[in-house]
């Protein structure tokens, strides 16, 4: 029937009890996620790149991914072509030192190679570090909120708070970024559409000065060759020609112009046409 020989049984033993869920060791986590490439779980190498949701890579990773995007792993499918990464500008820390796993070595995984320039704590894991998308500088998020800017304060180019970029987020920090991206990937998109438009507008306009401007070069040529046919006597004399000083014209052809001297000298008005300064 058991419990015989003297044994002594635990309470869950006999008693069926929930299991706890299995916890997760931080700071193994904190070491992957700090520490390691999060696509080939390589130690981070420069140049060391992170996405717009906050994730960091190995830039030859990110290329391995771009080339074959079909295995590209989970955390890389939003990656498009490396504009959709910035490099990081990171601060070194002088008091990490680097031991191999091997023999009695130990190594601390919750040092860190990087620090904050501005308060100079550890970017282990325990404090929330970001980077700015414009300059790609790395700070603790408490340096942004204890000395409110507009500046970055390590290389003092200007960002908004959409810019950014919380390295490895929370979940519900994770959302907001996902957000931010959407929105600024169809940013980008209305705007090369708007400037594709104007390209074309313009393209549009310059085609119709061309046509504009090739007709008005076919009219003054078809002008000039018209002047070129011309009687070159007959236009030097046109403008000082006079029926009464004719030599060809006749007396009977000349007297039919006010010209002639009948014409002048008489005190009626003219048989062809009404002549008001002699009424």
């Amino acid at each position: 029937m058991g419990c015989d020989g003297g044994t002594i049984p635990k309470r869950d033993e006999l008693v069926r009890t929930k299991k706890k869920p299995e916890q997760k060791d931080k700071d193994a986590e904190n070491h992957c996620k700090w520490r390691l490439c999060a696509s080939s779980q390589e130690e981070l190498r420069f140049p060391i790149v992170a996405c717009e949701l906050g994730r960091m890579f190995n830039k030859q990773s990110v290329l391995e991914i771009l080339l074959d995007k079909a295995k590209a792993p989970d955390c890389g499918k939003h990656l498009r072509s490396l504009k959709d990464l910035k490099e990081l500008i990171l601060t070194p820390n002088p008091s990490f030192k680097k031991h191999a796993n091997m023999g009695d070595g130990y190594d601390d995984l919750q040092s860190s190679q990087f620090i904050c320039p501005v308060l100079g704590i550890e970017m282990n894991g325990k404090f929330k570090f970001c980077f700015i998308w414009t300059c790609g500088c790395v700070m603790s998020e408490r340096s942004l909120k204890e000395i409110k800017t507009t500046a970055c304060h390590k290389c003092q180019k200007s960002f908004t708070n959409e810019d950014v970029i919380v390295i490895n987020p929370s979940e519900e920090e994770f959302a907001i970024m996902k957000a931010n991206m959407d929105a600024r990937r169809s940013a980008a998109k209305a705007k090369t559409k708007g400037l594709k438009r104007e390209v074309e507008v313009s393209e549009k306009n310059s085609e119709k000065g061309k046509k504009l401007k090739t007709g008005q070069n076919s009219l003054s040529g078809i002008a000039q060759k018209l002047i070129k046919l011309e009687d070159p006597d007959m236009a030097k004399t046109k403008a000082s020609y006079s029926v009464s000083k004719d030599p060809h014209a006749s007396e009977v052809y000349k007297s039919l112009f006010t010209t002639h001297d009948k014409a002048v000298n008489q005190t009626k008005g003219h048989w062809v046409t009404y002549n008001p300064f002699y009424n």
